[in-house]
């Protein structure tokens, strides 16, 4: 292993069962404050990272609950100090760190504004951690290298266990799904070959929809970071509307596209795309849409739940590996900290 952020992604699958451990104690007092305080929606509080997890959260916990899930503007309470009703509201405040002055702001007015919190960090001695109703830790050691990869994944799980005490019946055994994550480690070299092929590009496009997008949203995110390249992550049916003008013959497009309730809509744009004469990278266990890529990386089968876990580990590989390719310390990118300080 050469470099922290190689090391902290082939930890995964030991410390994911360590986040399982970890949250499923608490999962039950949640639910029980659910129903005494009468929640009828969930708002989240992210940032980076983070809110891309949180995006992931927002389909899910509505697909399976039936609970709304909206995102939380940290600027309503930063910038323009304004009171918003938070009775019968539950605030997900999501934070690698539990150290964001601006996150621990928005708690704290939130709880003031009636109301419960339920933290997701992987600091249990953070102030986001110790002062909110509940804290859901992660548990997966210290992330050392700036960009967050274990700690996206330990937010999933943490957020799916969350939406299964809620009553979502996710019928997924987390520990198992953990397991599965060696299932991409085990395709570094795969991955790796198509990252040879990538890093000498730049303007990326990344499609994905549903349950994905917060992952798509997450690859953009981690090859602007560790590779220092100009991507933008797209619903693929936002997409339709206006952004398809992007696409010619020097397009570089990125599709992750599981065998999911989405298969048709990305086999229709891998088509389009390869039509239009787009460099077509794809992600995905679908034959036919795999046969219209200009690079491919055969995935392992997965639903709706498992993908945005699975192909989030991969889409890390692919930022480390590119990052590596183009001689980048993926480890510390310029100009970033680990911990963030916005309003």
């Amino acid at each position: 292993m050469t470099t922290l952020m190689q090391q902290e992604i082939f930890s995964e699958p030991s410390m994911l069962k360590r986040t399982v451990a970890a949250c499923t104690p608490v999962l039950s007092a949640i639910a029980k404050a659910f129903k005494e305080k009468k929640i009828t929606n969930i708002v989240t509080m992210a940032r980076g990272t983070s809110d891309n997890a949180a995006t992931v959260f927002s389909f899910v916990c509505p697909l399976k609950t039936g609970i709304k899930v909206g995102k939380y503007h940290p600027s309503l309470t930063t910038v323009y100090d304004c009171d918003v009703d938070m009775q019968h509201t539950c605030m997900v405040v999501i934070s690698q760190s539990g150290m964001s002055k601006d996150t621990i702001a928005v708690m704290e007015k939130a709880m003031k504004n009636g109301a419960l919190t339920v933290a997701v960090t992987n600091n249990a001695q953070s102030p986001i951690a110790k002062n909110a109703d509940f804290h859901l830790f992660m548990d997966v050691e210290e992330e050392k290298s700036v960009a967050a990869t274990k700690t996206y994944i330990g937010e999933l799980f943490a957020l799916y266990m969350l939406t299964d005490a809620l009553g979502g019946n996710l019928n997924l055994d987390m520990n198992k799904l953990a397991d599965r994550v060696q299932e991409i480690l085990d395709m570094n070299a795969q991955i790796k070959d198509v990252a040879e092929k990538l890093h000498k590009l730049n303007n990326f496009i990344i499609l994905s929809r549903g349950t994905m997008l917060g992952t798509g949203d997450e690859c953009a995110l981690k090859l602007t970071e560790c590779c220092y390249l100009f991507n933008r992550s797209y619903s693929s049916a936002n997409f339709m509307h206006g952004p398809l003008s992007l696409l010619d013959d020097k397009a570089n497009v990125i599709l992750l596209a599981p065998d999911c309730e989405c298969k048709q809509e990305f086999a229709d744009m891998a088509k389009r795309a390869k039509n239009l004469g787009a460099n077509l990278t794809v992600f995905s266990n679908v034959p036919e849409i795999l046969d219209l890529a200009t690079n491919k990386v055969v995935m392992p089968d997965a639903n709706a739940l498992e993908a945005p876990v699975l192909y989030g580990t991969a889409i890390s590989l692919l930022a480390l590996n590119i990052g590596l390719a183009k001689g980048l310390n993926v480890d510390t990118p310029r100009n970033l900290n680990k911990v963030t300080i916005t309003l």
